[in-house]
C-alpha cells in the first residue's frame, strides 16, 4: 500500500516537489516565479530590440512591401534626429531613419544590452559616460566648424561607444536593485 503524502489521499510521488519543500504550489499551466522571466531580462531584450530596430528597418523596407507599417516605424525616429540625408547611411539602397551618430548610439544600446558588460557601480560609469558623451561632442564640433568633412566612421564609434556605455551602465544598476 502507498503512503499518502496528504489527506486527500494522494500518493507521496504525486506531490509536487514544491509541497515537499514547503513552497507554494501554483496553479496548472502557471509558471513559477523561478521560471518568469526577471526585470533584467525583459529590459535586456527591449533594449536590444529597440537598439536594432534602425538598423532592420531599411533592410526589410528593401526586401518587403512594407507599406504604411514601413513609414510609421520610420516617422517613430523623426522626432529623434535631424536625419540629414548626407548624414545618414543608406542600407541595401534604403536611407536609415536615423543618422549615422544616432543609427551608432542605437547598435551601441542593442551591443549593451547583449553583453552587457562590465558590471560597474553607478559611480564608475559616471565618468566613463561623461568622456564619451565629451568625445561625441567634439566630433559634433570639428565636423559643424568645418574643421573636417562628415565622417560616417567617427560618428558611428563615437554613437557606439556612447550607447554600449549606457545601455551597460542603466543594465548594471538593474541588476543590483532587489526586487
Amino acid at each position: 500500500m502507498a503512503a499518502r503524502a496528504s489527506g486527500r489521499g494522494q500518493p507521496a510521488a504525486q506531490v509536487p516537489a514544491a509541497v515537499h519543500a514547503g513552497a507554494e504550489p501554483h496553479a496548472p499551466g502557471e509558471s513559477s516565479p523561478a521560471e518568469q522571466p526577471s526585470l533584467l531580462s525583459i529590459v535586456r531584450s527591449a533594449l536590444f530590440l529597440l537598439g536594432a530596430l534602425p538598423w532592420c528597418l531599411p533592410l526589410a523596407r528593401s526586401h518587403a512591401p512594407l507599406g504604411e507599417l514601413g513609414a510609421a516605424l520610420d516617422r517613430v525616429f523623426a522626432p529623434m534626429c535631424h536625419r540629414m540625408p548626407e548624414r545618414s547611411l543608406a542600407l541595401d539602397g534604403v536611407v536609415m531613419p536615423l543618422c549615422s551618430r544616432c543609427a551608432g548610439i542605437f547598435a551601441g544600446l542593442a551591443a549593451g544590452a547583449a553583453i552587457a558588460r562590465p558590471r560597474l557601480a553607478m559611480t564608475a560609469w559616471r565618468p566613463i559616460l561623461i568622456t564619451l558623451a565629451a568625445l561625441m561632442a567634439v566630433d559634433v564640433a570639428t565636423q559643424d566648424l568645418g574643421l573636417r568633412p562628415v565622417w560616417h566612421a567617427s560618428r558611428l564609434a563615437t554613437g557606439v561607444a556612447f550607447g554600449y556605455a549606457a545601455a551597460a551602465a542603466f543594465l548594471a544598476q538593474i541588476a543590483r536593485r532587489p526586487l
